[in-house]
């Protein structure tokens, strides 16, 4: 018996969907080029996304800085007195000391004999206690201030540069370096000299201390006007 020409056309019908449904389909290949390219883009993502957020702890590094020594400036001539900006060193993750804090504060000379923590005033052992604003600012975990005074200059022997140990939370001793903001608007340091702080990655810091790496920012005092300005390679 025959098929209906209605059945016959249902069937051709069926037929055609069911080719065009195996002719849709990917095969192993496409399947893993697909699966290729996609790996490829989150790969390139991945790695802009993490310079990006370099780039930005960088920046952070940098304003947390600036904002130490122009907050230093303002109180001076807010308060009318002398605020000193301590360089310290501070501990890494690994508990390696490097030079990454930044501390404002005022000294407090004691005048009452009979008070805790008066001294004698004698010519050359006179040294009034620092009474800090703040604890240590930071920089951001991966960046120190270049150790090189040919860098960072405000790290290097000046007389106009005090220099000392302190202990640190955990009792160890720790170097500082320390200058002082003036009432005026000035800065105790001489004139004609460039005053800088170099920050840059700790990984870029060599056994030669001497090489800058390509990527780094320098903050610079002008002695006469206190100001920081920041330039940034």
């Amino acid at each position: 018996m025959s098929t209906p020409p209605t059945s016959r056309a249902v069937l051709w019908l069926d037929r055609r969907r069911s080719s065009a449904r195996c002719q849709a389909g990917f095969t192993l290949i496409e399947l893993l080029l697909v699966v290729t390219i996609m790996a490829l883009m989150l790969s390139l993502t991945a790695g802009v996304s993490q310079g990006v957020v370099n780039s930005m702890n960088f920046r952070q590094a940098i304003q947390n800085v600036k904002t130490q020594l122009d907050t230093a400036r303002q109180t001076a001539m807010t308060k009318n007195r002398p605020v000193i900006v301590r360089i310290t060193e501070e501990r890494d993750d690994l508990g390696a000391l490097s030079w990454r804090g930044v501390q404002i504060g005022m000294v407090e000379a004691v005048v009452d004999p009979s008070a805790t923590g008066y001294q004698r005033p004698l010519p050359g052992s006179y040294e009034p206690e620092f009474k800090a604003a703040s604890s240590p600012e930071r920089l951001p975990s991966g960046f120190v201030f270049h150790p090189s005074d040919a860098y960072s200059t405000l790290l290097g022997e000046h007389p106009s540069v005090a220099s000392g140990t302190v202990a640190g939370p955990d009792g160890g001793l720790r170097k500082y370096q320390e200058f002082v903001f003036l009432p005026d608007g000035r800065c105790a340091l001489p004139a004609g000299q460039s005053w800088t702080l170099t920050v840059v990655r700790e990984r870029d810091v060599t056994a030669s201390a001497d090489d800058l790496p390509a990527d780094f920012a320098t903050i610079q005092i002008d002695s006469r006007t206190a100001r920081a300005r920041v330039y940034r390679r």
